[in-house]
């Protein structure tokens, strides 16, 4: 089978836009935060940036792995699982070796950055799981 340019610029698009639009993503959520938690920085004085801190993670590893996983044209959900072991190996390096002395911010964000990798892989293995439908005319 002949595969189109359509095709290839799919395949090569598929990690930037997974990086784009999970960057993308969280720009939503600090508007979600501030307009429904707060009309300032503050809530009853706490700030509300520690909370977005702690939630970007979990929402640039969900949305990196279902852009990527839309994306990509074929083995799609092969290629949701490529993206979560990148998107986990790099926060790795990112927690481990170039942050130590911001050890226990990164151990709750790796915690989400985990959970939201793992979600995000479990929606694309849902979503690869169900059939197309059968259009016969029989």
């Amino acid at each position: 089978m002949k595969k189109d340019i359509i095709y290839w610029l799919r395949w090569i698009a598929v990690l930037p836009g997974a990086i784009i639009f999970g960057f993308l993503a969280t720009f939503p959520l600090h508007w979600f935060l501030y307009f429904t938690l707060a009309h300032g920085e503050t809530i009853s004085g706490v700030n509300i940036r520690p909370i977005e801190y702690m939630l970007y993670p979990f929402v640039i590893a969900i949305v990196f792995i279902l852009v990527g996983f839309e994306i990509a044209p074929e083995y799609k959900f092969k290629t949701s699982m490529t993206l979560t072991i990148l998107y986990m190996s790099s926060w790795l390096v990112t927690m481990y070796i170039i942050s130590p002395r911001y050890q226990y911010h990164l151990e709750v964000r790796g915690i989400l950055a985990l959970l939201g990798s793992f979600l995000g892989l479990y929606i694309t293995w849902r979503k690869s799981r169900i059939a197309p439908p059968n259009y016969s005319t029989n």
